[in-house]
This record gives structure tokens, sequence and C-alpha cells, in this order.
């Protein structure tokens, strides 16, 4: 069923896609999307997009899994189009859910939209610079139009480097590191978790309309947090990333938001994500 609420802040869709394909090695990022979403999306007219437990995985071009992904991407778009919202907020297995949201809003902004990417990792390989053949890295890199061609035809308005933020990303590939500086990426370390009020402030200064906040859980320190699937040294904590989330949302237009790659390892870590993403998932 689909959330035809409209409100000051327009239409808002409420999506769960559990697919762990993009990651390709086991279901569960599926199983903590789905107990994730429990959490957050409580009393929401959901829209989920169904993703079988088991399935068998080849490599193609480059990405394991691209079989299973193209189709479900088309799947997805059509759902969100049926829609129509003006905001999405996504609860994912990976990161490569992210594509049809993120294109959807891009093209319904006219590019008037800034994606700020909180994540240990950069997501801007391709399937040639790509160590694992994992979309879950390749996808931000095929939302700039550059990946595998299944994918990337299906995204109508590709993002330009100037509409994204690197936040909290410290685990990159050479390609990565090298495509960012050529790129002109924007990207922030610890400072913008150290100092929310201006991040944000700066973020509103730049003058995009609207901000897409994507979290992946791995951009918390493990110490702090180990509920992420690749757990990355380093980072901020969880309560110094809800106060980030807090100012953007305070200071920022939000047209949509995601959390994905949660993996339970203790039971309480889905409230604690709930508690710290509750200020832009209302």
């Amino acid at each position: 069923m689909y959330n035809n609420t409209v409100n000051s802040t327009g239409k808002a869709m409420w999506l769960v896609l559990p697919e762990w394909q993009g990651f390709g090695l086991s279901d569960l990022p599926a199983r903590g999307a789905r107990e994730l979403a429990r959490h957050l999306f409580d009393g929401r007219d959901v829209v989920t997009i169904d993703v079988p437990d088991e399935e068998a995985l080849s490599v193609d071009g480059g990405v394991l899994g691209l079989a299973a992904l193209g189709p479900r991407l088309a799947e997805t778009r059509t759902a969100i189009h049926a829609c129509g919202p003006d905001r999405i907020f996504t609860i994912g297995a990976t990161c490569g859910v992210e594509v049809a949201p993120i294109a959807y809003l891009n093209q319904k902004y006219d590019s008037d939209l800034a994606v700020l990417w909180l994540d240990a990792h950069a997501d801007l390989n391709t399937p040639a610079s790509s160590p694992s053949g994992h979309f879950h890295g390749m996808v931000l890199r095929t939302l700039l139009g550059d990946g595998p061609a299944a994918l990337v035809q299906q995204i109508p308005r590709p993002l330009t480097p100037g509409q994204i933020y690197l936040v909290g990303a410290r685990d990159l590939d050479p390609p990565e590191a090298d495509f960012i500086r050529g790129a002109g990426i924007r990207t922030a370390g610890l400072e913008a978790f150290s100092d929310p009020v201006q991040f944000a402030r700066d973020v509103r200064q730049a003058g995009f309309g609207r901000i897409y906040l994507h979290l992946d859980l791995d951009v918390v320190n493990p110490e702090d947090f180990a509920s992420s699937l690749m757990r990355t040294p380093g980072g901020p904590s969880l309560d110094d990333v809800a106060a980030l989330v807090c100012q953007l949302t305070e200071q920022c237009d939000i047209a949509g938001a995601s959390v994905v790659e949660f993996c339970e390892r203790h039971h309480e870590d889905a409230n604690r994500v709930a508690e710290a993403v509750s200020k832009v998932f209302r």
C-alpha cells in the first residue's frame, strides 16, 4: 500500500528494500533491514520490494549478481513512479538500493539535490576497478552515470560530482581516491561530526534546494556500534551521527533519507539506530 498522505512536507514514501545481492555473500543485511524496518516504520504504509532469501548469483561484466540487480531496479522504479512521492525514506540491505530513490528524486528536482553520503566507503568503484565485484561498492559511481550499462540506462538524470558530499569516508581504494581528486567531490571527515551546526550551515549555504541523506552504518566507529555489515576502524560515535542528522534536518529541506547495511550483533542496536535517525524519519 502506498502512503498518499500530503502535508506541508509533501507526499512521503516509506520504502523497504532488503536486496542483499549488492553484497552477494549472504542475506545477513536483508535480515537486518527487515528488523530495522520494524523499529523505524511501525505504523507506516510501507512499500516493500520482495527479495528472495536465497539466489544463485553469477558475475556479469565484473559485477556479482548483475542479472538480479537490473530487473529489481526496474521493479523499484515502477513502484516509486506509481506512488509519485515528494520524499522517499528507505531502509535497505546494502548501499546498492540507492539507485532508484536517488535517481527518481534527482530527476524530480532537476538536479537541485545535494547527496550527503555518510559512509566509511566512497562506493565509487567501477566494475573494472572494484576489487570484489560487489555492487554496493559501485553504487555512487553508477549514479554518476559510470557503472554497469544495465543499471545506468535506467537512470534518466545522473548525478554530477558537484552534488556529492562524502562524509566520514576513510577506507578508499586507490582508484576511488584518484577519482575524488579529479572530479572535485566534496569530502568531510570528523570535523563534520564535531561541529554539526556549522557543517549543516555550510551545506545549506551551498545553495541546493534539497538534500538526500544516505547513512551506511559503517560510518560509525565499530567500537561504539558493531552492528554494521562492513565494520571499519575509526569514525564518529552513533551519538555524533545523530547530532549531525538532527542539524541537517533542522537546517535543510530533506527530500529523502536512507539507513543501510544494518546487521544486528547486539540486541538493542536496532533501537539505538531508530533513536539516532528519528528526527529525519519522523
